[in-house]
């Protein structure tokens, strides 16, 4: 396999986030084979649609993925790692040779780092940075994941569905904010995710 540089600085292949994609699906098939319940899902908008995670591994912990490609642009990444810094457990940028320097300024530290190689015809996947738990979970951008019936059913566990039961969702978040934690949050959206129906990683 015909590698993209001799470095971090060398000649590179240009590579689109789709030619991308099928790389990362096999990456995560293997990383996650431990996890029986795993569940992968392409495309998740966070924040109520203010950015979307390419891939979302959900298991113990909600593990998001970003693709840079050489031909993609860092101009969303800052305002992208503030956004998946209030949701996610975890978050690994996947990201082109050509874009690692700018890339490092501007994510947390605790982010993973997967340098793209190779070419069109066979990428690879290299790790040069584990992810760490993030220390600044925001349990009020984590709930925003859980449908309505789904945060209205937490609450009657708790019973403490009374009044917010007829409100909108921004409501009954706020309920379900002041009644579980953030580590009773993350549990239950992790366990609703992988219940969920909607396709996840394609085959």
């Amino acid at each position: 396999m015909t590698k993209a540089g001799t470095g971090l600085h060398g000649r590179e292949t240009l590579i689109r986030d789709a030619e991308v994609r099928p790389a990362l699906r096999a990456f995560l098939r293997q990383t996650h084979t431990t996890y029986r319940d795993t569940r992968v899902i392409e495309e998740v908008g966070l924040c109520r649609g203010q950015a979307r995670i390419d891939f979302l591994a959900v298991s113990s912990v909600l593990h998001g993925y970003e693709i840079k490609s050489s031909r993609d642009r860092l101009t969303r990444l800052a305002s992208q790692a503030a956004t998946y810094s209030r949701v996610l457990d975890r978050v690994t940028l996947v990201v082109s040779p050509r874009h690692i320097e700018g890339a490092l300024e501007l994510i947390p530290k605790w982010w993973g780092v997967i340098l793209i190689r190779g070419n069109a015809d066979a990428v690879s996947l290299e790790p040069i940075r584990p992810s760490t738990e993030n220390p600044d979970q925001d349990p009020r951008a984590l709930v925003e994941l859980l449908w309505r019936d789904e945060a209205l059913e937490l609450l009657t566990a708790r019973n403490a569905q009374a009044g917010v039961r007829s409100k909108r969702r921004p409501e009954i978040w706020d309920r379900v904010c002041e009644v579980l934690d953030v580590a009773e949050i993350g549990s239950a959206v992790r366990v609703r995710l992988r219940s969920r129906t909607e396709p996840s990683m394609p085959a």
